[in-house]
């Protein structure tokens, strides 16, 4: 699973300002936190930008499609004197685009009903990250700068880490995404033929004959007894 998130704006392009702040720096600190959550997970992340840096548009969507992600969420802060939170897809959104898309409005969305912002809807509108993205993306728009309630919480450095781990709790539940384990099975499996214990491939999920089990075991004993006679041979 391959996740490409992208704080708007950036370099020249400061994006909404209001209240002292802009729109650009509160995106790229949101960004930073949602991937360091998202750390815990089996999910490769990757930005469009990683500092304060003008990236076009066209190339946000290029790199989506270079790298073939799974799935594209570009964060961005509202104005125009609203309030509260609303999230947007293409008009021509294909059928899994609206259902994850959905998915994850209804979780952020009701984090900001919980603070007492309102649910603005998820919206539709033909911005070119949406349009020429080859796998479901949506826009998320995050409370508006120039109103001073919503900037006051867009300010406060807890609020960001809090909204980071409802985006995360969204997109864990709506891509389905897993924990990390610590451990490797491919992994381990590629171990045992390195070391001769087995010959053939293996999916990890596949059964293990007793055949192949009796094969193992017979192998480790070998060299467990060509151990013990190397040992008595020198002792």
């Amino acid at each position: 699973m391959r996740i490409i998130l992208d704080p708007g704006h950036g370099g020249q392009d400061s994006g909404a300002v209001g209240n002292g702040l802009r729109e650009k720096d509160l995106v790229l600190a949101l960004a930073k936190e949602v991937i360091s959550l998202l750390g815990d997970y089996q999910v490769e992340v990757i930005s469009t930008r990683e500092g304060d840096v003008a990236v076009s548009l066209a190339a946000r969507a290029k790199l989506a499609n270079d790298l073939q992600a799974d799935f594209f969420c570009s964060l961005h802060v509202n104005a125009g004197g609203g309030s509260g939170f609303e999230s947007y897809i293409h008009p021509e959104a294909t059928p899994e685009t609206r259902s994850l898309a959905g998915a994850l409005h209804a979780r952020v969305a009701d984090f900001y009903i919980q603070k007492g912002f309102p649910d603005r809807g998820l919206k539709r509108a033909n911005f070119l990250v949406l349009r020429e993205t080859a796998m479901p993306a949506v826009l998320l728009e995050n409370l508006f700068i120039d109103n001073p309630r919503d900037a006051a919480c867009l300010a406060d450095a807890t609020f960001l880490r809090e909204l980071a781990g409802v985006i995360v709790s969204g997109l864990v539940q709506t891509l389905g995404l897993k924990k990390n384990t610590g451990w490797d099975p491919a992994g381990e499996i590629a171990r045992l033929r390195e070391r001769g214990l087995i010959v053939d491939e293996h999916a990890p999920d596949a059964f293990v004959t007793w055949g192949e089990f009796a094969a193992v075991m017979n192998r480790l004993l070998d060299r467990w007894e060509q151990n013990n006679q190397k040992a008595g041979d020198k002792g």
